[in-house]
């Protein structure tokens, strides 16, 4: 599977993706191209693009993903993707959880399971609507699924989607039960094919 960036996102889409960079990178995202090139030896497309997050455009988050190994590390760009992952989800709930039905007093009287599920179709539906990803929603006794499928509107995956991922889908958790802590995992397996990445949560949260 190629590991590159394919966005192809509705301005809503890109306003919530870039409102979470730009909580956790701030608005002066810029790093010193000499630090970069005594980490990595490497060049990257010019680094005056991110001195100012309030002016990025969705071409320029396609190319902050595609450089964010050469400028954080590649464990450092995972950790910023989970973090933007995180601050995505409170945007979007702050902008769009009415529109969503997350915010409404008939989500919060749902008993927890009902609304988690609930609440993971209406991401997932989110995410078709505005980025053109296939995610089916599923559950066993044990764990629930967010399964992003093979489809021709998002047939490559960036290797940072699935920690960015990781981020909002821990968030959703953690502020729909109340504070809990759910554990995610990636579920590989290499003779699905219809699955471009695919995470488990368990039911049981921790300490419960």
């Amino acid at each position: 599977m190629e590991k590159q960036s394919t966005l192809n996102c509705s301005g809503m889409m890109t306003d919530i993706l870039l409102e979470g960079a730009r909580e956790m990178i701030g608005t002066a995202g810029k790093i010193s191209k000499k630090d970069v090139d005594l980490q990595s030896g490497k060049s990257i497309p010019s680094l005056d693009k991110y001195s100012d997050m309030e002016s990025l455009q969705q071409e320029d988050l396609i190319l902050l993903l595609d450089s964010a190994p050469l400028l954080y590390g590649e464990r450092g760009a995972s950790g910023i993707a989970l973090r933007i992952g995180e601050a995505s989800f409170r945007c979007f709930l702050r902008t769009h959880g009415e529109q969503y039905s997350l915010t409404d007093i008939a989500y919060r009287l749902m008993n927890s399971q009902h609304r988690i599920v609930f609440g993971l179709k209406q991401l997932a539906k989110f995410a078709h609507q505005n980025c053109g990803a296939k995610i089916e929603i599923s559950e066993d006794d044990q764990k629930w699924y967010w399964n992003v499928l093979m489809d021709k509107s998002f047939l490559r995956w960036n290797s940072l989607y699935s920690p960015y991922i990781f981020g909002l889908l821990r968030e959703f958790f953690i502020w729909t039960s109340g504070g809990r802590y759910y554990m995610l995992e990636e579920i590989l397996d290499e003779t699905d094919t219809q699955s471009i990445f695919q995470i488990a949560i368990k039911k049981q949260p921790l300490g419960n």
